[in-house]
């Protein structure tokens, strides 16, 4: 018992942490002190509205296997890792279009962000908590059907 008591304790305590480093983070990427708007955080609900609008584009920054296997309707497929995106997508892209970036967590896709501006982008919407959170609000997702014969 005492150990069941031990190991919810440590999970209660990493959860804890997480979710004040991603807080810090949060406001040091989207918060009010950020220079002119570039990144605007938006969750799923408000994603799935400004997608409707139209003019956004989702930009999903997964490896491929991921991709393939569940993404956002329409989305451009840009893997991205570590410090670089592994596609050659993002040079045929309007740098003006505004885009939805997204990853399965937020972690990636929030990594992805210097990247992005520094390749000219002037209007970024992050998904927060990516997929995962998309999914939590039942929005629509689409697969390549032909997934499951590659790789």
């Amino acid at each position: 018992m005492f150990l069941l008591l031990l190991i919810l304790v440590a999970v209660g305590l990493l959860c804890g942490v997480w979710f004040v480093c991603e807080y810090r983070w949060d406001l040091r990427l989207f918060g009010p002190s950020r220079d002119s708007g570039f990144v605007t955080n938006v969750r799923a609900g408000e994603a799935a509205h400004l997608l409707l609008e139209g003019n956004l584009l989702p930009l999903d920054v997964r490896p491929s296997s991921r991709y393939r296997a569940e993404h956002l309707p329409g989305a451009i497929h840009a893997p991205f890792s570590g410090a670089a995106f592994d596609a050659p997508v993002l040079e045929c892209m309007d740098r003006d279009q505004p885009v939805l970036v997204y990853c399965d967590g937020g972690y990636r896709s929030r990594q992805s962000l210097p990247a992005l501006r520094e390749a000219g982008f002037t209007s970024i919407y992050h998904l927060h908590r990516g997929l995962m959170s998309w999914k939590l609000a039942k929005e629509p997702t689409e697969s390549d059907p032909a997934a499951s014969s590659r790789d």
